[in-house]
């Protein structure tokens, strides 16, 4: 089932919500893209790395293309997979064959420290259904989860319940909470007697997001009288509609909408843009529903559509589009 990470602040300060997360480390990342040759040659001088990984996933791991049962694989399918180099040299890795395909690279590390490797697909996947795809290097393993669909017409997959997605500055962006993931849905709520409310797709698989994960919080201020409102004041507090973005005065929140994102690098960006705002910006809920996620509380399904700008620390701006989210927010019966 899907699970619900609650939490509550209860701060007079209002600025609990933003939490700077330290920038990533500082070793260089790489990509190599390396085409199969069969059979491959085994170098003399062989590097020493290790995949990154989480439980037995690889917990960064990205695959691309599209595999159909009794369909080759299409030139451009891959595997993507982080790797922490201890002693540079030549690599060749192969998953094998799995359900009548596999995925292969090569190449040479130059430098230790962490790279990005591609390994591409070949074969003709025989049945339909998910496969793992295993993994291993001298002291590390891991697996990759391919699904391959049936030889009729692709049919959407639904969204998840709750998730999120958006395009930055180009590059498209989705999470989901499902039940084998290792997301979760959180709901919070920051302030004392006026609150500030919030819902995010955030990372539940370790005590830091790892590299290559995203979260999101959308929040929503604020909300007076909180401990007293009544469970339709609550739901009107979410009506369908336009809402501007929220700014600052003297370090405290106003009312409107305010957007945190981690992105896959470890970097935090917000909405925030001192009293300036969004001139260009749109936040739109779409809905706001019954939801009774959490025993004991009364609970809100909220879509929401949105785009804007997002600034990090550093000065950098991303432009947000196609945003939407659903979440849940709840309150005390």
């Amino acid at each position: 089932m899907m699970i619900l990470r609650f939490r509550i602040h209860c701060a007079r300060t209002l600025l609990t919500l933003l939490t700077v997360i330290s920038l990533w480390g500082c070793s260089k990342e790489y990509s190599r893209e390396s085409p199969i040759t069969d059979p491959v040659e085994q170098p003399s001088e062989m590097a020493a790395y290790a995949l990154e990984h989480q439980g037995g996933s690889c917990s960064d791991a990205v695959v691309t293309g599209t595999f159909k049962a009794g369909t080759p694989v299409a030139a451009g399918a891959k595997i993507q997979v982080t790797v922490q180099v201890a002693m540079p040299g030549a690599w060749i890795l192969t998953t094998g064959n799995v359900n009548g395909m596999e995925f292969t690279g090569g190449g040479t590390f130059t430098a230790t420290g962490k790279y990005t490797i591609t390994l591409m697909g070949r074969g003709t996947p025989q049945q339909e259904g998910s496969f793992i795809f295993p993994l291993k290097t001298s002291g590390s393993s891991c697996g990759v989860t391919v699904k391959v669909s049936g030889n009729g017409p692709e049919i959407p997959t639904p969204p998840a319940d709750f998730y999120y997605k958006m395009t930055a500055n180009g590059k498209d962006y989705m999470q989901e909470v499902t039940d084998a993931g290792l997301y979760v849905l959180v709901s919070q709520t920051t302030g004392g007697t006026d609150v500030l409310l919030g819902t995010g797709i955030s990372w539940a698989g370790s005590a830091s997001l790892p590299l290559g994960k995203t979260e999101m919080i959308i929040a929503k201020g604020m909300l007076a009288n909180f401990d007293a409102v009544s469970n339709q004041e609550f739901k009107n507090f979410f009506q369908p509609g336009n809402y501007n973005y929220m700014i600052m005065n003297n370090q405290t929140f106003g009312t409107g909408m305010l957007l945190n994102w981690t992105d896959e690098k470890g970097v935090s960006w917000t909405s925030l843009n001192g009293a300036t705002g969004q001139p260009n910006g749109t936040f739109t809920i779409m809905s706001a529903e019954d939801w009774s996620g959490y025993p004991g509380y009364y609970g809100l399904k909220v879509k929401m559509k949105f785009s804007c700008k997002l600034y990090n620390e550093a000065g950098g701006e991303l432009t947000i589009t196609n945003g939407e989210m659903v979440g849940g927010f709840l309150k005390k019966r």
